[in-house]
């Protein structure tokens, strides 16, 4: 039961791309009505977008990708040996050097916590301190996308491979905690038959229900007290040109969701 009057967050941002900028309405809004984000978990673009929360560069990350078009997008893929990765990421790393400086996690003024998966070992790794920089590269390596992150005896990629929306790691007790998953139950236009998916298709849609699967599991175990489920097809991966639009769907949703309590 949340408190009357109870102010402060901690905000989960789970990966999923594009969609992710979702994340930024959502705390447009949390913003708006006063309450204080102190502590942010994420994996992917969640730790991106939560990164440049906590480094208080979220307005320079926004106006950035409101610039982004096709074009752009496509000319910051660096592309790469595809043993490795479909892509560098170094190039869109590279550029969001020039948004935001590299800071250790440590040195923030609120709680950060970056997930990342280390393929190798079969586990998940969270980043607490040091380079934040190095933290978000590793989260957001998705495989067969972006090159992964070789460490010590780890490779690592997207934290969202285990663990995409990662609630069991908020530390903050006391908090509200508000959960923004990525992987909520697709919008339907018309009733879709099994039969209609080519065997690309059929493979991704196992893909995506895995990971519907795996948010829907953390949000029954950890119980948030806001869940903020954004549609699983309200974007592709590479829809960055779309950001307006996508940051206006998160901001709906939380007034929708938070609303009562607010």
């Amino acid at each position: 039961m949340i408190l009357k009057g109870q102010k402060k967050v901690s905000l989960v941002l789970g990966g999923g791309g594009a969609r992710g900028l979702a994340h930024i309405g959502v705390i447009r809004w949390l913003e708006e009505q006063g309450y204080e984000i102190d502590e942010i978990v994420g994996c992917s673009i969640g730790a991106l977008v939560g990164g440049a929360y906590a480094m208080r560069r979220l307005p320079e990350l926004t106006d950035w990708m409101k610039t982004l078009t096709r074009a752009q997008i496509f000319k910051l893929m660096d592309f790469s040996n595809p043993r490795y990765g479909l892509l560098k990421g170094e190039r869109v790393l590279h550029t969001l050097h020039e948004v935001f400086d590299d800071v250790n996690i440590e040195d923030l003024n609120i709680g950060y916590t970056a997930v990342a998966t280390d393929l190798k070992n079969e586990q998940e790794v969270v980043f607490r301190k040091g380079s934040i920089y190095t933290a978000i590269r590793a989260s957001i390596a998705i495989p067969g996308i972006f090159r992964g992150v070789a460490q010590y005896d780890q490779f690592l990629v997207d934290g969202g491979v285990l663990n995409p929306l990662p609630l069991n790691y908020v530390s903050r007790e006391g908090n509200m905690i508000v959960a923004v998953s990525l992987d909520g139950i697709p919008l339907k236009d018309e009733p879709t038959s099994a039969t209609n998916f080519t065997a690309r298709a059929l493979v991704v849609e196992s893909y995506y229900a895995m990971r519907r699967r795996l948010s829907s599991l953390m949000l029954q175990l950890y119980k948030p007290d806001y869940a903020v489920c954004i549609p699983h097809n309200a974007a592709e991966i590479w829809e960055f040109h779309r950001s307006a639009e996508l940051i206006d769907v998160g901001y709906e949703l939380a007034r929708t969701v938070i609303k009562s309590d607010s």
